[in-house]
């Protein structure tokens, strides 16, 4: 019993390394502006260093953080950004393929252009697509009610015109003023899903 103990120590020891990745979405599909989640696994203590080459060709180093060796523990599943960041991966687009690289060796931190016996390599392919635009129908009483509508993410505000209107969006979350002079000035918090028709009822009231 115990060579045999000995033997499987041994392989998981010196044997070839194997490293998981996947990401939080099965199909691998998001829409711009989405938050993306990268996990890996290694099945021996290494060093790792995970990039991130965007549609464009540009590359950024997940992991390791900076000032850290990237050096991870074997059967432990790594979440990337963690559960403790601060921040978030957001895919800005334009649309394309992006693609995560997990690069390993057990002997250095390696760089993702390192080749040689000891280096392991792979990757998964992230496709970003442009969500389909929402339209917005705003109904007002009275009448040439004037239409400025925020976006949330950017902080910008733009006169969209006079109601009744239609208005073609991106999805996300927005803003909506309707101003009439002699009357009081109403705000609505919206949320436009990818591709739906939603319709607003607005009546305001005279000061």
């Amino acid at each position: 019993m115990f060579p045999i103990m000995l033997l499987s120590l041994l392989v998981l020891q010196y044997g070839p390394l194997n490293i998981d990745v996947w990401v939080d979405k099965e199909e691998a599909i998001y829409y711009t502006t989405e938050n993306l989640k990268v996990f890996f696994r290694t099945d021996q203590d290494c060093y790792v260093a995970v990039y991130d080459i965007e549609v464009g060709g540009r590359e950024y180093l997940l992991f390791p953080l900076e000032g850290e060796d990237g050096w991870v523990e074997a059967g432990k599943t790594y979440e990337l950004p963690s559960e403790t960041a601060d921040y978030d991966y957001v895919l800005s687009g334009p649309e394309g393929i992006e693609t995560i690289i997990v690069v390993g060796s057990k002997a250095r931190l390696p760089d993702l252009n390192d080749e040689g016996p000891d280096i392991v390599r792979e990757a998964i392919e992230i496709f970003v697509k442009e969500p389909e635009p929402g339209k917005l129908r705003i109904i007002s009483t009275p009448e040439n009610c004037r239409i400025y509508i925020t976006e949330i993410e950017s902080d910008d505000q733009e006169y969209i015109g006079k109601a009744p209107r239609t208005i073609v969006l991106r999805p996300g979350e927005y803003i909506v003023k309707i101003k009439k002079l002699g009357y009081r000035t109403l705000t609505r918090r919206i949320w436009l899903e990818p591709g739906e028709p939603r319709r607003m009822f607005v009546k305001l009231r005279r000061y």
